[in-house]
């Protein structure tokens, strides 16, 4: 399957600037730092799916963690990543050809990972069932989100 504009380049680029920003980060490297470093690359890591960039998630995992000066294990940063992936129905058929891709690299590398993926989707299928059930749970959770979005962007605005 052909990438799709070229993504794979930005990707690549992508993740070597953001893994360069955490091994030259001024302060004491932890590991919540490295878990939102790749909780913002969300978005980069569905991109390269929506675009069927089938990236090197073990490779990717390794580089962050010496990045990370091996404070968190490759494998449970990709571990994490993959709890990054939204529910595969999201995606037409090439882009869940290329998240199984993915997370077929994690199950070769360390097993579980398609079991672990099962019961998130799962678990997300329920929990946003009971959500559309309970308007007042609804908007407790966007109350929730917004609260911990502008926390961890006043944790970054005072990092030296």
């Amino acid at each position: 399957m052909q990438v799709k504009d070229k993504y794979d380049e930005v990707f690549q680029i992508e993740m070597e600037g953001w893994a360069y920003g955490l091994a030259n980060y001024p302060g004491e490297i932890f590991p919540e730092l490295v878990f939102r470093v790749l909780r913002e690359l969300e978005p980069s890591f569905i991109a390269a799916i929506e675009h069927h960039y089938a990236f090197n998630i073990l490779e990717v995992s390794s580089n962050f963690s010496r990045s990370a000066k091996y404070l968190v294990h490759e494998m449970d940063i990709a571990f994490y990543i993959l709890t990054l992936f939204p529910h595969p129905s999201r995606f037409k058929e090439e882009g869940q050809f290329t998240m199984a891709s993915v997370i077929d690299q994690v199950e070769k590398a360390y097993g579980g990972a398609l079991e672990r993926m099962e019961k998130k989707w799962k678990w997300d299928a329920a929990y946003e069932s009971e959500l559309s059930k309970d308007p007042d749970l609804k908007v407790a959770h966007e109350t929730m989100l917004a609260a911990a979005k502008k926390e961890a962007e006043d944790i970054v605005k005072k990092a030296p």
